[in-house]
């Protein structure tokens, strides 16, 4: 069956025709801003050209060609995320409260992870995971840049333990893998690589992994699913699936300029490129019956022994605003804010840490200054005391670096420095 064929078990042929024309179109490009790094009226001054998101209230529409925001220092300074426009929605219905526990199931590279994060002020906890450990570690390293506090990393297969955790999460993002027919747009390789028996795989791994996200949710909880498919069987038949399994009910999802509903479940929506500036996305949000309490707001350090580079001990001290699964942290990779480093007598704070701080306390650099940093480069400040320091441009934090007799020892993360391909212009 072709790919045209099977969408008729749901869509007319006028919708499929639209559909398939917009493929030819060009990727339409998002972004999310962090407001706690660069306020939206900033913003805005920087980039008058972007056009504001019809329903995020911090995502923006962008033309790459105009406005390369991916190039742009404020990249590298975490004062956003771009993120198909699309795909931002999904928080953005889930909705996690600041005294929540979440997880995000297949969380990389991290754009609904971020995204829940900032609605959740940067409180309570979400596990982000990722089955992919290459894809974990993008995960992480956006997680750092944006600053987030909130924050676990796991890279584990949830079905070998998610029988200790029923009724655990307050809400559960499950972004399911699919045949990514969403995708068309943006890869030629997806188009390339699309059949239906690949449709008809990933159908019965979404179906065995919402059964598994539903057991792990709280009474009264919110199960947000999520796919970049246009497939049918990927997208309702799932759903249909679920709620002949269990007691679970559909939560519409409000309504808005570009949708398009199913008759089958007119509650969960479709995000066609042919209707909605974005790629192609499908949400439903799912409650559990029941009433779900609040947790209560917690500081809680973690700190993990290791021996340094140098083959020194080493100690890293971590911190969470909600008291954690003790299993899940034992498994995980980034056990919340990585605040800072004990060797010997030396307190090193994190990369990860001066993007979460704000720039008080900071060494404020210029534009040339910036450049050599992320290149790598010493710098020279006299009359800076020995020691660490953030260092900061524009108001927030870039980096750490370690002061002696004047000149400033860069402590740039290398594997970002490889990356740092910054604008002049900024």
């Amino acid at each position: 069956m072709n790919f045209e064929e099977h969408l008729k078990k749901y869509l007319s042929e006028k919708e499929i025709k639209d559909l398939t024309s917009s493929f030819l179109e060009s990727e339409q490009k998002g972004v999310l801003l962090n407001e706690d790094k660069l306020s939206k009226d900033n913003f805005l001054k920087l980039f008058p050209n972007v056009i504001p998101h019809p329903v995020v209230p911090n995502g923006f529409l962008f033309n790459v060609e105009d406005c390369p925001l991916g190039k742009k220092i404020y990249h590298e300074l975490g004062a956003y995320y771009i993120q198909d426009p699309s795909a931002m929605m999904v928080s953005y219905f889930l909705s996690p409260k600041p005294d929540q526990k979440v997880l995000d199931l297949c969380a990389a590279p991290g754009g609904k992870t971020i995204g829940a994060s900032l609605l959740m002020q940067n409180k309570g906890i979400i596990y982000a995971n990722d089955l992919s450990r290459s894809r974990a570690e993008i995960l992480l390293s956006n997680v750092e840049r944006m600053g987030l506090g909130n924050v676990v990393i796991l890279n584990k297969d949830f079905s070998q333990f998610s029988s200790k955790l029923e009724n655990y999460f307050d809400a559960i993002i499950l972004d399911a893998p699919c045949s990514g027919s969403g995708m068309f747009r943006k890869l030629d390789s997806m188009k390339d690589d699309w059949t239906y028996e690949k449709v008809l795989k990933y159908a019965q791994i979404q179906k065995e992994l919402i059964l598994m996200a539903y057991s792990m949710l709280k009474e009264g909880g919110t199960l947000i699913y999520s796919t970049c498919s246009f497939s049918f069987e990927e997208d309702e038949e799932v759903i249909e699936y679920l709620l002949s399994k269990t007691d679970g009910k559909l939560d519409a999802i409000e309504s808005f300029e570009g949708e398009y509903r199913s008759k089958k479940y007119p509650e969960t929506v479709h995000l066609f490129p042919s209707l909605f500036k974005g790629e192609g996305h499908y949400i439903a949000r799912i409650k559990k019956p029941g009433r779900l309490p609040k947790n209560t707001p917690d500081d809680i350090i973690i700190s993990r022994k290791k021996l340094s580079k140098g083959n020194k001990p080493e100690i890293d001290n971590f911190e969470l605003f909600l008291k954690p699964s003790e299993l899940l942290i034992s498994m995980s990779m980034r056990p919340g804010l990585f605040i800072s480093s004990n060797i010997g007598k030396d307190v090193i704070y994190s990369h990860h840490y001066s993007h979460y701080k704000n720039a008080d306390d900071s060494i404020e650099l210029n534009k040339e200054e910036v450049i050599k940093y992320l290149r790598g480069e010493s710098l020279n400040k006299k009359d800076t005391p020995n020691g660490y320091h953030f260092v900061s441009y524009l108001n927030m934090n870039l980096g750490v670096t370690r002061a002696v007799n004047g000149v400033l020892k860069n402590l740039y993360p290398k594997g970002l420095r490889l990356n740092a391909k910054i604008d002049d212009s900024f």
